[in-house]
């Protein structure tokens, strides 16, 4: 008996694996292309459906898309209606796996672990990908196998199969038991709770169907329970999200309950003298006398492919009772761009680290701006920036700390060769965004110190300052929007900025000197000018440095750009 539970357990975990690295492989292979599909979102409600189930298609998991899209919520990409549309997909996409799994395709299980193991040791990122893909596939078919051929022998042992009659859902007198309908589905809501992957209760159930331990109507109980226990991961993701993402959370408890209560109420419709109810009626029709895995996989996608078309029209009014139970309150909704729940999305992530950066570079420019306009511009608008000047320079200090932190996280997640890329260049971007905050501080304190002494520069120096502070305004500007909008145009203005700010302070330098022989300007704000100098050649290398890294960090190469 516990060589028999290893065994099944053991087919159980080689299969769980073997769906992880086959998701892992597709998303590898087409991260950036499940990326535009993401952004069809907010196109309608149908279009939200569609990218759901292909999404999950891909990603093997209702769970994983449903905390994605609670990601997507709490960082601002998606609105309550556009999010529900995007559920209601996943549930169509999870039952990819079990109608995968239900075919018999015995003969392509060594074949394509030994292909794809042979793919994964080539560097080359997009066959690694298949690789792992096909590894993967294999593994899933192999562990399904194996737990199958394991559990037919518990179907020879009677304690077992007196067990598993326990919740025997069959139709009595043409009516399915109340009570072990409803226990069948308690134990699929706690089965995937347990598992916490919907996928994975499904193979079990079709597992355990074709051993012969249960029959069509118990499975179908068991995997109406597995719908419902799918919504708990949603549920615990929303827990340290905002309140639209816990309303997300509850419409997609509410929507897979209401379905399951709908499929339910056919329990006890009968057509004609047929005897078994309407539902597993459509279920042998749309099987074509195929066996009961086939049966089980298609009672799965036709539950939710109904229940979709039954309830799309009243997404918004599902949107209207979420809202009512979980108000949004008077507070303003709080979204956070690094949001955790989209590590496990890479292509998202990035993308979100990209925001980050841009806003974190566009505070500390604003801080470097109002320091250098104490010299000539400094009106009652410049005197407010100021005076937030230290708490807005700690507010870049923990941009970075904040991004650094999230791209070591995802540092630990399976990135494509692109994506491990990227990271380094994000990093040295957000450093050299905190040095340029940093330079704010030093320059407003040459002001003032300046400013104390009641001095005044040259009518000379007073026109180079104008100069370099006009450029250097140029070069932030096309910086930041080369770090929005890549494109070799701009990068190519950006460096031509940038080379002529060289110029610039090493013509200012040189000038300044020549006038200090011949007397023009005062000794004692020679070093001060030197020094103001200085600091806008060094802001200058930080933009130049960050306009350099622009292309890997918005992940565009010069073909596409």
């Amino acid at each position: 008996m516990y060589s028999l539970l290893m065994n099944v357990f053991g087919g159980l975990a080689i299969f769980v694996f073997g769906m992880q690295l086959m998701s892992n492989g597709l998303q590898a292979v087409a991260g950036q292309k499940m990326q535009k599909v993401l952004q069809f979102f907010s196109a309608n409600r149908f279009v939200a459906i569609l990218s759901g189930t292909v999404v999950t298609a891909v990603v093997q998991s209702s769970g994983a898309t449903t905390v994605m899209v609670i990601g997507f919520i709490n960082a601002g990409l998606l609105n309550l209606t556009q999010a529900l549309g995007i559920i209601f997909g996943a549930n169509i996409g999870t039952t990819v796996t079990a109608q995968l799994v239900a075919f018999d395709i015995g003969c392509i299980i060594m074949p394509s672990i030994i292909l794809g193991l042979v793919m994964t040791f080539i560097k080359n990122p997009v066959i690694k990908g298949w690789g792992d893909t096909i590894l993967g596939l294999g593994l899933l078919f192999y562990g399904m196998g194996l737990m199958s051929g394991e559990l037919k022998t518990l179907a020879n042992n009677p304690k077992f199969l007196q067990a598993f009659q326990t919740f025997d859902c069959a139709p009595i007198d043409g009516s399915m038991p109340l009570v072990a309908l409803l226990g069948a589905i308690c134990i699929g809501i706690i089965a995937t709770v347990i598992t916490q992957s919907s996928s994975a209760v499904s193979v079990i159930v079709i597992a355990l169907g074709s051993s012969g331990l249960i029959n069509i109507y118990t499975a179908v109980a068991l995997i109406l329970g597995s719908n419902i226990g799918s919504t708990a991961t949603a549920q615990l993701a929303s827990l340290t999200a905002n309140r639209v993402a816990k309303q997300a959370a509850l419409a997609h408890t509410l929507f897979n309950a209401i379905g399951v209560l709908l499929i339910c109420a056919t329990f006890w419709w009968h057509i004609g003298d047929n005897p078994m109810p309407v539902f597993f009626q459509l279920v042998e029709w749309f099987s074509k006398g195929g066996d009961l895995p086939r049966k089980i996989a298609n009672a799965h996608t036709i539950f939710n492919v109904c229940t979709t078309l039954i309830l799309v029209a009243f997404i918004p009014l599902l949107a209207k009772i979420c809202e009512r139970i979980i108000p949004l309150g008077k507070d303003k909704i709080k979204f956070k761009k690094l949001e955790p729940h989209l590590l496990d999305t890479p292509a998202i992530a990035l993308n979100q680290t990209v925001f980050a950066l841009q806003r974190m570079v566009r505070k500390s420019w604003t801080m470097v701006n109002a320091a250098f306009k104490i010299y000539n511009q400094n009106d009652e608008k410049n005197q407010a920036v100021l005076k937030t000047l230290e708490e807005k320079e700690e507010k870049v200090d923990l941009y970075q700390q904040d991004i650094t932190a999230y791209l070591s996280q995802l540092m630990r997640r399976h990135l494509t060769y692109e994506q491990t890329e990227r990271i380094p260049n994000l990093l040295h971007c957000t450093n050299d965004a905190e040095r340029i905050g940093d330079h704010a501080l030093i320059i407003r304190n040459m002001m003032e110190s300046f400013f104390k002494k009641n001095a005044t520069l040259s009518e000379d120096s007073n026109a180079e300052f104008n100069n370099l502070f006009a450029t250097l305004q140029s070069q932030a500007s096309s910086t930041m929007e080369l770090l929005e909008n890549f494109s070799l145009e701009k990068m190519g203005e950006t460096f031509e900025l940038s080379g002529k700010m060289k110029l610039l302070c090493a013509e200012s330098e040189k000038n300044h000197i020549d006038r200090l022989k011949k007397g023009l300007c005062k000794a004692e704000n020679s070093l001060f000018y030197l020094e103001l100098v200085a600091e806008f050649l060094k802001v200058s290398r930080h933009f130049e440095n960050i306009a350099e890294r622009a292309s890997s960090c918005v992940g565009k190469t010069f073909e596409e750009a």
